[in-house]
Order: C-alpha cells, then sequence, then structure tokens
C-alpha cells in the first residue's frame, strides 16, 4: 500500500527542520573566530617586525589591489635587517585603541615608544584611511613629512606593499646619511680642534725658541770678546821670556780653563730644543746666568794676566 501524499509531504516539511536545526547547532558550537587586538599588532611588531592586520587580509577590495601586500613588507623588514631596524604594520581603524580614535600618528607615537629595542623607523599605512606615519627619533618631522610626500606616487600607483618599501628605504638612507654627515661634521671639528692645538702648540715652540735665542745673544757676544781676549793674551804671554812667564802662567791657565769650560756649556745651551725649554725653562735659564757668569770670571782673569804682563819690566 503506497504511502499518501499527505505523509510523504510531513516527511519532507520534518527533514527540512532537521537539517535548520543542525545548522543552528553547527554553528553555535563552532569555535568562535575572534579579531585580532593592538595587543597582537605590538607583540609582533616586536617578534617579526611587521604585520598585517585581520580586518585588511579580510578585505577583498584592498587585498585584490595588494595581492602581495604581506611578502612584500616581510621581504622589506628582513632585507633592511642587516643595516637598520625597520618595522611596518598595515593596519584599519579597527584596530587603533579607541583612545586615539583613528588618528594613526598619535597611535603610532606610542607603539614607537612601547617597542624594546625601539627601531630607527616605525611605518603605520592605514589601509582604511590611506594614513602613512612614519615615527623615527633619528629623523626630524620635516624630513619625515618629506619622505611621505614623495612616497604618494608609488602609493598610488604601486600599492600598500611598495609604498611602505619606499617609505622605509627613503628612511633609512636618509638616517644613514646624517650620520655620514655627522660622522664627516665631527671628523671635521676634530681635525680643526688639532690644526688648532698644533698652531698652538708650534707657536709656542717657536716663541720659546725666539725668546732663549735672545737671551742666549748677550752670553755668546761675551763669549766672543773672552774668545778674542784669550788669542791676544796667549801672544803676549808666548813672547815671555822665559824668566818673566813664571808668574802668569798659572793665571793664563786657570783663565783658559775657565773659558774652555764655560764655551762647552754655551753649545750645550745652545742646541736645546723648545720642548726642553717648555719644560724645564728655570732651570736652563739659572744654567746659562752660570754660564755668563763664568764668561765674566775669565774675562776678569784674562785682564788681570794681560796687566801683569805690561806691568813687567821692559815690556
Amino acid at each position: 500500500m503506497e504511502p499518501s501524499k499527505s505523509s510523504a509531504s510531513k516527511l519532507s516539511a520534518a527533514g527540512i527542520l532537521l537539517a535548520l536545526l543542525l545548522g543552528v547547532m553547527a554553528v553555535m558550537t563552532a569555535p568562535a573566530v575572534q579579531a585580532d587586538t593592538a595587543n597582537d599588532l605590538a607583540r609582533l611588531l616586536g617578534t617579526q617586525r611587521y604585520y598585517v592586520t585581520d580586518a585588511v587580509k579580510a578585505n577583498t577590495e584592498i587585498m585584490a589591489k595588494n595581492p602581495n601586500l604581506e611578502s612584500d613588507i616581510r621581504n622589506t623588514v628582513n632585507r633592511l635587517k642587516g643595516d637598520k631596524d625597520a618595522r611596518i604594520a598595515v593596519l584599519s581603524n579597527a584596530i587603533i585603541p579607541s583612545q586615539y580614535g583613528t588618528d594613526t600618528q598619535r597611535y603610532g607615537d606610542f607603539l614607537y615608544g612601547f617597542l624594546n629595542p625601539k627601531p630607527e623607523v616605525l611605518i603605520l599605512v592605514n589601509a582604511q584611511t590611506s594614513i602613512v606615519s612614519l615615527i623615527s627619533d633619528k629623523l626630524s618631522s620635516a624630513e619625515r613629512q618629506t619622505i611621505i610626500n614623495d612616497s604618494r606616487s608609488t602609493f598610488n600607483q604601486s600599492g600598500l606593499g611598495a609604498g611602505a618599501t619606499f617609505v622605509a628605504d627613503k628612511a633609512i638612507e636618509k638616517i644613514q646619511s646624517n650620520q655620514s654627515t655627522g660622522t664627516f661634521t665631527t671628523i671635521g671639528i676634530v681635525v680643526v680642534v688639532l690644526l688648532l692645538i698644533a698652531g698652538a702648540v708650534a707657536y709656542m715652540l717657536i716663541t720659546t725658541r725666539k725668546n732663549w735665542t735672545r737671551k742666549v745673544a748677550p752670553v755668546e757676544e761675551l763669549a766672543n770678546k773672552v774668545s778674542d781676549q784669550v788669542v791676544r793674551v796667549s801672544d803676549e804671554v808666548n813672547f815671555l821670556p822665559d824668566a818673566n812667564r813664571a808668574s802668569t802662567d798659572a793665571d793664563f791657565g786657570a783663565a783658559t780653563r775657565n773659558f774652555s769650560d764655560a764655551n762647552s756649556q754655551l753649545r750645550e745651551l745652545q742646541k736645546v730644543s723648545p720642548v726642553t725649554l717648555l719644560l724645564k725653562g728655570p732651570e736652563f735659564e739659572r744654567k746659562l746666568n752660570l754660564t755668563g757668569a763664568q764668561f765674566e770670571q775669565a774675562r776678569q782673569a784674562l785682564s788681570r794676566v794681560e796687566q801683569q804682563v805690561k806691568s813687567l819690566p821692559g815690556l
């Protein structure tokens, strides 16, 4: 006996109801998909150094225009890692904490201070508002704004990944340029300071040498006079008869030895270096004074010998 049409209809309705119930139960028992948060962004920027938020990846329109977005920014931060630390995040308004509203820049400033170690460059690209924020304590606000302005055509023509790469490359390039300039400036300052010091030292040495030459000059003049006197008195003594030389030889010998000693000392004083004079100036001035006094003693002794010779009978 075949089932009636009403019975078949009832069975069909029951099957549909059962399927609906099973569908509702499956939805209720399935694990909930939880969107990422600002904490996830901060954590992953600190470990893998780049991040594309779930809201951006779930936006089919954005991803259709930027199919290689995540790999582009990953390759960029990994490429720059050897030179400088750059970190990039592509996000939307949904992940920015409520206290910052939709202000990507303020949120970026917070993140930059939060990251440890602090990177040279942090770049936030808001895919929803097309706002790019570049944060770095090694770049001035004017330098950062110039890089962002220059990047707009790349963002418009080549997409988010290429634009973020442009900003990262230009920022690192500018930081390195500033550091090189700073290094050259420092080197230049050091060179100038060294030249000034060298000039001051040279001036001191030249001045010391000139002053010493001026002080030695009177003693040299006295030495020349005594030398001439030695020659003159020596001739006078040599022509004395042997009987008359006994009284003058001792005085003349003492005078000439005194002159010879003083002359040797003078030659040493003439050769002394300016550096030594700077270090031991008073000591060498005393030696110079003693040498001058020794020449004077020799002069006086020779004068006495000369008087003795002239006082001898028959001369």
